[in-house]
């Protein structure tokens, strides 16, 4: 019996470190390489980007903020950062990695209803399973932390193959042995950034397909809240202005005016705050049409193109004016 126990003892050491030693080859090798082309893979892979501006949000940044014609329009060179279905832990640590080996001058953040109600607004608001190589740098473990249940952020430190193991689709081994031979073609525009949406037929939407509307109460969530002040900091730390935008909303369609305006409020009272510029879409004459838009929280590329002209005119006024 003692034999056993010894014997078992044995194995279950051996096969812990090995089950170590495998992780920090996955670690060290999908740090530097990426099974896919995501947008998210993409971004993080970049390096020497030398920027005037970045861009970062949700789908509502990566589909809606045009930056090769944000380019043109205001003679600066940025680069549309944003991720689909992103909340601002998301964002943050996007931020953080992007960084470490790009530069850019001022950061344009969206902000609206949805950033700060990410639980619902998003279907996977932290996106865990695409920053695993980073899990034990301290500022993402600080985000994990943050973002997924106690229990799983104590399994994968304790065990640190396992976070591999439960997303093996995003990180296979045999994937990287014929990595150019089956890479997609990325959908999205490889100099800037930016996906713009052709579909110009707006979906009628159902009311249970709509987003949550809290039409009495402003509703904002704590961690949401909290990872929003981390980006002012960061920028803060980094030098980096800050620009709060906010890109259009099919209104009508999806927030009670009330609502709207509470949280209109509260955004322009951070913008105090914390003395950042603040450009809403809200002031673009005639954007809200139904055939600017792809559906409620999206514009399709004529309602892009519009916003992104505004949008230029307003950085032109508001941000770059100090530079003459």
């Amino acid at each position: 019996m003692k034999q056993l126990f010894l014997r078992s003892c044995l194995f279950i050491c051996i096969a812990y470190t090995l089950s170590i030693v495998l992780s920090w080859g996955y670690t060290a090798l999908f740090s530097r390489y990426k099974q896919d082309l995501s947008k998210k893979n993409w971004t993080l892979i970049r390096k020497g980007d030398t920027l005037d501006y970045a861009a970062i949000g949700s789908s509502r940044v990566f589909h809606m903020v045009d930056v090769p014609l944000l380019n043109t329009l205001t003679g600066k060179k940025g680069m549309n950062i944003g991720t689909s279905g992103s909340s601002y832990a998301d964002n943050y640590a996007l931020l953080i990695k992007y960084l470490e080996r790009n530069t850019f001058n001022t950061l344009l953040l969206n902000i609206d209803e949805i950033c700060f109600h990410s639980s619902t607004g998003y279907t996977y608001p932290f996106k865990d399973y695409e920053y695993m190589p980073y899990f034990f740098e301290d500022s993402m473990n600080a985000v994990y932390k943050d973002n997924v249940p106690p229990w799983k952020y104590y399994l994968w430190t304790g065990i640190p193959l396992s976070r591999y193991i439960e997303f093996n689709e995003h990180y296979e081994l045999g994937s990287l042995l014929w990595l150019q031979a089956k890479m997609p073609l990325c959908k999205f525009d490889t100099t800037a950034g930016t996906e713009l949406l052709y579909n110009m037929k707006y979906k009628q939407f159902q009311p249970k397909d709509t987003l949550p509307v809290f039409r009495d109460t402003l509703h904002i969530e704590p961690l949401d809240e909290i990872y929003f002040h981390k980006i002012v900091a960061l920028c803060k730390n980094k030098g980096i202005k800050l620009v709060l935008i906010t890109t259009p909303l099919y209104c009508k369609g999806i927030y009670a005016p009330s609502n709207r305006l509470k949280f209109q409020s509260y955004i322009q009272q951070l913008a105090l705050r914390h003395k950042l510029p603040y450009i809403n879409f809200y002031e673009v004459q005639g954007l809200q049409k139904l055939y600017y838009f792809r559906d409620m929280t999206h514009t399709n590329i004529e309602g892009t193109r519009l916003y992104t002209r505004y949008l230029a005119e307003q950085l032109k006024c508001k941000v770059y004016a100090e530079e003459k």
